[in-house]
């Protein structure tokens, strides 16, 4: 029996129950809270990527109006020089147990603006599906940079192609769930 599974997040290995079991251990966040956060969040003033966080919002992660690669998480950092949440819908890696996102900016020769959002202040939230929670950003060092990296160019062989085109490093951001109220 195969123990991959396809979904509307894409390939999920180890098959649906685990997945399912996954998901049910993300932490969540009481709904008054979550309305809070999006009632008061900037979304990327490239209008693809706002309409794409609207409609993933909406949906739950199921139509975000993307044809690309997944998954897909809504990232939320708080804007260094405004302090106002913003929403950046990323690719997001799953290596183990744990999520990643990575700031190619397209192989540009600078970090996205989220990068120096989160940089500046590491607590942020994640969207995945309906889920949403808290949670630290860790840039990773060259080890564990290093441990991941060809994982995220076997999957995804565009960031190497981003990687070639910039001579910064391409940083590759952990999301570690902090501990949150249970909603229902």
């Amino acid at each position: 029996m195969n123990d991959t599974t396809k979904s509307s997040v894409g390939t999920i290995s180890g098959g649906l129950a685990d997945w399912t079991r996954k998901l049910r251990k993300t932490p969540h966040i009481d709904v008054d809270y979550i309305d809070a956060i999006d009632a008061n969040a900037a979304d990327s003033e490239v209008a693809f990527a706002a309409e794409h966080v609207r409609r993933y919002i909406a949906s739950k992660g199921q139509d975000d109006g993307w044809d690309g690669p997944r998954p897909i998480v809504i990232l939320y950092t708080k804007g260094k020089k405004t302090g106002r949440m913003r929403r950046h819908p990323l690719l997001c890696l799953e290596h183990g147990d744990e999520r990643f996102v990575i700031g190619s900016s397209g192989g540009e020769d600078r970090d996205p603006a989220w990068m120096v959002n989160l940089r500046a202040d590491p607590r942020v939230h994640v969207r995945f599906m309906a889920a949403l929670y808290e949670a630290d950003a860790e840039v990773l060092g060259e080890v564990d940079r290093a441990a991941v990296w060809p994982e995220l160019i076997a999957r995804y062989p565009m960031f190497a192609e981003y990687q070639k085109s910039t001579a910064r490093q391409i940083p590759i951001v952990r999301l570690v769930a902090r501990e949150a109220k249970v909603s229902d």
